[in-house]
């Protein structure tokens, strides 16, 4: 046996050993210990296009997951530690062709500023072992409709469903590129839409015309949503309500607004996020744990 397969056989047995450890950690912490596809994901998040990227180098941090099925992805840990004893010969040879010599760039969808890999998992797996900072790589830059949640659960994939859905109805991605409008909970975007179909209403009777809905939704976002969620920053609302995204926010401040309203008090954006914050924050001594004295 040559020095060289003998290091990687080496250091295959101590990459595996710190895959068991983290797993194990993984499982007091309840998370993930497997290779996340981000397949589901992207799914979910409705696939809009593709792009060459061309061959270049990419960072090793960067590469967040794959796209394999999860069926593909249980020979390595979230780090791209080899967790599956089979995988050691074949770890191997790969190892010594990387310290040998240059080696094909592996594939990898771009989605953002992270990098998933569709071939050369055990590439990536390696060149972390060998603690390279990059990788030659042949990359497809992916965009979606909807943001991609790398780690997505169950009801985060339904609420990329969602949004993907809201996105292809009001096209907003596309009139309002910057727009941001994740919510944090399912059912949020009927009420959304519910929002932008009686603005859409409004303006067709102030226009005397049938305003298309893509139109009501950019006028919506300029008019009604901008407002708000400069109301939102300016009071620094998500720093006191942590998990409300801004989407989340704008409809709680919504409904106090019409609430307020009703009742006669001081209405309008300023006094609603108030009023959210009143009903949602409490004091500091509110928020202190019962401490417990020993019997």
């Amino acid at each position: 046996m040559g020095i060289e397969r003998f290091w990687a056989l080496e250091d295959f047995d101590a990459a595996r050993a710190r895959a068991f450890r983290r797993a194990i950690r993984s499982i007091l912490v309840r998370r993930a210990r497997r290779l996340h596809s981000i397949a589901p994901s992207l799914k979910a998040a409705g696939f809009e296009g593709q792009s060459e990227g061309g061959v270049q180098d990419i960072p090793l941090d960067k590469i967040a997951g794959s796209v394999a099925p999860e069926a593909k992805t249980t020979d390595f840990d979230p780090n791209f530690l080899p967790v599956n004893p089979r995988l050691r010969d074949r770890w191997a040879n790969v190892y010594a062709a990387m310290v040998a010599s240059d080696v094909p760039p592996i594939d990898v969808y771009k989605v953002d500023d992270k990098y998933y890999v569709i071939d050369g998992h055990r590439r990536v797996s390696v060149a972390r072992a060998l603690d390279r900072p990059t990788i030659r790589a042949r990359v497809i830059n992916v965009r979606t409709r909807a943001p991609l949640t790398a780690d997505a659960d169950a009801d985060a994939l339904l609420r990329s469903a969602e949004y993907a859905a809201f996105l292809d109805i009001t096209q907003l991605h596309r009139t309002r590129p910057d727009a941001r409008l994740e919510c944090s909970r399912l059912g949020r975007y009927d009420e959304i839409m519910a929002h932008i179909v009686g603005h859409r209403y409004f303006l067709s009777l102030e226009q005397h015309r049938d305003v298309p809905l893509q139109e009501a939704a950019a006028s919506w976002y300029d008019n009604v949503y901008q407002p708000i969620a400069r109301a939102i920053r300016r009071h620094r609302v998500q720093e006191r309500l942590p998990g409300w995204t801004e989407a989340d926010i704008y409809v709680e401040v919504t409904r106090l607004w019409l609430a307020l309203s009703q009742a006669g008090e001081p209405a309008g954006p300023d006094p609603a996020v108030q009023a959210l914050i009143a009903e949602n924050v409490k004091p500091w001594w509110r928020r202190r744990r019962r401490i417990q004295l020993p019997e």
